[in-house]
């Protein structure tokens, strides 16, 4: 008996401390008030309407976290247990013990009973998958950057909450018998709809995170629409911790896919094509490694120089005294207009609250030496342009000589669901003639298969492209950093998608943008939706 009498004891000592104080009021209560019922509510997630991919597949609301909702019981504490973190634990025990109900995220299942219930709660970001162009929302649900700012007013319209109700008496203790209720009006069907296409997002997310990428970004763009498909910007941030990104050294926060860099010989392709519009097609140069021009001296990679080169062989070989020759003998101003015409100088409405930087295009006036104009002939200088901007160039010269502005918002979704296109091509301009564009298109192909970008070659897609090495003006150790890009598109002759990749401090673009392309490529081909 004195064993059987301590056993209980010991029972009722283990479940006071959990509920003791609960226990302890209810028995002074009033017999009114405890028979008194009422409710308590504890609000799991808020929910603004949904940002969509081309293909009406969710960005965000799309993931799901794992909640308990629990009594204040041992059976709850003890299913809570190892499955949320030991401050978190403490703090549960802490407000069980006064005989409050708990809702808390945790790591794994949990087995139910009356007294706890396992409840799937819809996540406003489930991933870091195209966050710079989603962005992200303050506290309150206000959006701070990106669809989320620019949209803000559309993804407001429609709120949904996810709550967990639990009965009480009418001092707000729990009632052991009562009912636990999971309340809440779904995921919102409104929204947005983005010219961003999942898949290809996340091909391209890939690709650069593989190549050890710290800061960098690339872009895809589907050529007939000139729909951006993926946008990538590299170092992600975490958006449930935006002071650790607000002093991060690699400055997560900011999309360097719209952001201006100097873009180096990617330009190349322009200087070309001004010079074959003003009939400048048999240029032929005898590159010696270096050249002098009012005192400066411009060196070609190759130190001991290319040779006699004809205009395909110095695109592929990616000759810079070429370039230098070429671009004195087109005409400084001839070349500036050329790139106005491809969009270079000029920002882009991509869509609301989301825009390319103009970047820097030089005046025709300040291109008044002979050293000036072969700065610019290889795409160094002032000049700079944004992954977007060389992406959408290369997509115009693609599309045989016609310009068409990329943009990144589709349409609009009602609460029903129902999709309504905002959003049309945009306005189609022949900027070069299409016998230009089909001459560069050739000489771009011979980058890939013979040239410079022959680590963009894949078994599954012919490409074509051009690469870069871009002088930045900065040191590090002692030693110059140069920017690394690749621009291109894939199939070489039936051109779907262009791209545009940079990698801050890379090095030599066709050693580490050009393999980035090439998986971008191989990846969206081998994909049966694309």
């Amino acid at each position: 008996m004195k064993k059987r009498a301590a056993a209980v004891m010991l029972a009722l000592i283990i479940m006071f401390s959990v509920t003791g104080f609960r226990m302890m009021k209810l028995v002074s209560e009033p017999e009114q008030a405890a028979n008194s019922y009422s409710s308590m509510t504890v609000d799991l997630a808020t929910l603004k309407g949904t940002v969509y991919d081309c293909n009406m597949q969710p960005l965000t609301n799309s993931g799901t976290s794992l909640y308990a909702a629990a009594k204040p019981s041992g059976y709850a504490l003890g299913q809570l247990k190892g499955k949320v973190l030991p401050d978190v634990f403490d703090s549960v025990t802490e407000r069980m013990s006064r005989g409050k109900c708990v809702a808390v995220q945790i790591d794994s299942h949990i087995t139910e009973n009356s007294d706890i219930k396992e409840i799937s709660v819809p996540e406003r970001y489930s991933d870091s998958l195209a966050c710079h162009i989603i962005g992200y929302s303050d506290g309150e649900g206000n959006g701070v950057s990106g669809i989320e700012k620019g949209y803000n007013s559309l993804l407001s319209e429609h709120i949904s909450r996810v709550a967990v109700r639990f009965e009480s008496n009418a001092r707000g203790r729990a009632l052991m018998g009562g009912e636990i209720r999971v309340e809440g009006n779904g995921i919102p069907k409104n929204g947005v709809v983005l010219t961003i296409d999942r898949d290809i997002q996340k091909i391209t997310e890939d690709a650069l995170d593989a190549s050890g990428c710290v800061r960098g970004a690339a872009v895809v763009i589907d050529i007939e629409s000139g729909g951006i498909r993926a946008c990538v910007s590299r170092p992600v941030f975490d958006r449930s911790n935006i002071a650790a990104s607000l002093n991060d050294e690699n400055s997560p926060l900011i999309n360097r896919a719209l952001l201006p860099f100097s873009v180096g010989s990617v330009f190349k392709p322009v200087v070309a094509a001004s010079a074959l519009e003003k009939g400048i097609e048999n240029f032929e140069y005898r590159c010696t490694g270096s050249v002098t021009l009012n005192g400066v001296t411009f060196n070609c990679h190759k130190k001991e120089g290319h040779g006699l080169l004809d205009m395909q062989g110095a695109i592929a070989d990616s000759c810079n005294t070429y370039f230098i020759a070429l671009a004195n003998e087109t005409g400084g101003g001839e070349i500036t207009a050329t790139a106005e015409k491809f969009g270079f100088g000029k920002e882009i409405i991509l869509a609301e609250g989301i825009k390319s930087d103009s970047g820097v295009l030089p005046a025709a006036d300040e291109l008044d030496s002979k050293a000036a104009v072969a700065n610019l002939s290889f795409g160094q200088g002032s000049l700079t342009a944004t992954p977007v901007q060389l992406c959408a160039a290369f997509a115009a010269i693609a599309r045989g000589g016609v310009c068409c502005k990329p943009y990144l918002a589709e349409g609009e979704v009602d609460i029903e669901g129902n999709f309504t296109r905002k959003k049309d091509y945009g306005e189609r301009i022949q900027i070069i003639s299409t016998r230009t564009a089909d001459a560069l298109c050739g000489y771009l192909k011979t980058v890939v298969t013979q040239g410079s970008g022959r680590r963009a070659q894949n078994e599954y897609v012919t490409a074509a492209g051009k690469t870069a090495t871009a002088q930045t003006g900065k040191t590090k150790n002692g030693e110059e950093i140069y920017n690394a890009w690749f621009a291109g598109w894939f199939p070489a002759d039936e051109p779907k998608y262009a791209v545009a990749i940079l990698i801050e401090d890379g090095g030599e673009g066709a050693v580490s943008c050009a393999p980035v392309f090439r998986e971008i490529a191989v990846n969206t081909t081998r994909n049966p939706a694309k």
